[in-house]
């Protein structure tokens, strides 16, 4: 491990060749009329420091004021800003400085002062578009990582809050925090998350999508194991309950472990309404996914190998709209299911205007067309329309969804009815195989498990206990 030397000029050009080619890096040389013999630089990235700050902070104070010519009198005596530290560690002094912060050496002595005048153009803490509430709060995490501890804090104004910084990232040196509640999550619940994180070995993560795709239990999965908000209520909600948060540098979303099954069907708006009415909509989400996920399977399967249970009108209006039509049913529901994810892809990646009238446009003109010329038939494509819908009710399963459907249309069309059984009892098998730093994901299901806002919200005066597998202190509040 290198340290700094007690040679000015060792120390200044250790810095300065590791800033080789990096034209943003500026460089102040500074004398003090008061010990006009002792060198003193300060270095910060131009492309990240607010001028404003390190002038008046940092330049100004040391060439003017009267105070001991060592680090520790400068912080005394010179330096105003309140946000600086002394380190003796020079990789520590170039990770700093590549994140906004200035690094001011002073004489022969074998430290250096990191002070931080950040001062980089920032998003404004808006709504997140992903999680709106008609209800709750109206701002969101932006990338700034101290401005989200702020909002976070300012919902948690409690010492039981802890916030743990590392650096992760070989070249990108990223800083995330660890948050959670003293005396509330567990133990072990933090340390194994720590280990995860230090085990990562990478050059650089840049979202914290990257992030959460590397510590989660279960690579391959079809559901996600780790949860990701935007919003700081969320993330104060889940801290509350037991559960870990990590921010990372430069992204707008926190995550949250564990996580668990029931999680994908919750909603902010859940908890700022009556629960009669929050319950209705999990309720609604919940048969959305099960409608996502198996009802064109379920048509196909009667259509091709169980006619019989239809009712006779029923029946009859289904044999006539396919009557004309050139392919196979199956095949028409892939169709139609592709050209659905196709409309959805495209109308996702244009601008706001222009991807909700392409939408209208493939939604109604085409599938009426379709209809029209019998390339498809009209019942196939009310089910392809209502099954498509209902799978954005839950957008935290909207890829799960897709594979799910693409298994239980394979299923279907090859063994009918006893196929799409098949795929559901497969489908909870996965779900039971499934945890979350530890904890099963479908932990919902145990009744032991203080189960008063899983599937279904209680109202707050009956939520008197924590998730046991998620708190070590059990005790919500007073019943």
């Amino acid at each position: 491990m290198m340290n700094f030397t007690n040679d000015f000029d060792q120390n200044f050009a250790l810095i300065r060749e590791a800033f080789q080619r990096d034209d943003t890096l500026k460089i102040k040389m500074i004398r003090n009329p008061h010990h006009p013999e002792i060198p003193i630089v300060a270095m910060m990235s131009g492309a990240m420091v607010s001028n404003d700050i390190a002038n008046r902070d940092v330049v100004e104070p040391l060439e003017t004021h009267l105070y001991p010519p060592t680090p520790e009198g400068a912080v005394a005596g010179g330096i105003s800003c309140h946000n600086l530290e002394i380190s003796a560690d020079p990789e520590k002094a170039l990770v700093q400085l590549g994140s906004g912060d200035c690094i001011v050496l002073i004489g022969d002595y074998p430290q250096c002062i990191i002070i931080d005048t950040k001062g980089m153009a920032q998003r404004s803490n808006s709504i997140p578009e992903t999680e709106i509430s008609l209800l709750g709060p109206q701002d969101g995490f932006n990338e700034n990582i101290m401005a989200n501890l702020g909002l976070l804090k300012k919902r948690i104004a409690s010492s039981a809050l802890k916030c743990e910084f590392s650096v992760i990232g070989k070249q990108s040196n990223n800083k995330i925090v660890v948050c959670y509640l003293e005396g509330v999550v567990r133990k072990e619940t933090v340390n194994t998350l720590k280990k995860r994180l230090q085990k990562i070995d990478i050059d650089g993560i840049l979202d914290g999508n990257v992030l959460a795709e590397l510590i989660r239990d279960h690579p391959h999965a079809l559901f996600k194991t780790v949860g990701k908000t935007a919003r700081p209520d969320v993330l104060a909600a889940k801290l509350l309950e037991g559960r870990v948060g990590v921010i990372l540098d430069g992204s707008p979303i926190a995550l949250t472990l564990p996580y668990i099954f029931a999680e994908s069907f919750q909603s902010p708006d859940d908890y700022y309404q009556s629960y009669l009415y929050g319950n209705v909509g999990r309720g609604l989400r919940f048969l959305g996914f099960l409608i996502a996920v198996f009802l064109p399977a379920f048509y196909l399967a009667v259509v091709n190998f169980n006619p019989g249970i239809l009712p006779a009108h029923w029946f009859y209006t289904v044999l006539s709209s396919s009557i004309g039509v050139p392919i196979h049913t199956a095949t028409e529901m892939l169709i139609l299911l592709f050209a659905f994810e196709i409309l959805r892809e495209t109308g996702t990646r244009m601008p706001a205007g222009l991807g909700l009238a392409l939408n209208v446009v493939g939604a109604v003109i085409l599938g009426d067309a379709a209809v029209n010329s019998n390339i498809v038939s009209t019942p196939m494509v009310i089910i392809v329309a209502f099954s498509g819908v209902t799978g954005l009710m839950v957008k935290d399963l909207k890829g799960a969804v897709f594979f799910l459907r693409l298994g239980a249309l394979l299923a279907a069309a090859i063994f009918g009815l006893a196929g799409l059984f098949l795929m559901a009892v497969c489908l909870l098998l996965h779900l039971a195989s499934l945890s979350s730093l530890g904890v099963p994901f479908l932990y919902t299901l145990d009744p032991k498990n203080g189960n008063q806002d899983t599937l279904i919200r209680m109202p707050y005066w009956r939520m008197i206990a924590r998730q046991r597998r998620f708190s070590a202190n059990n005790r919500r509040q007073k019943p």
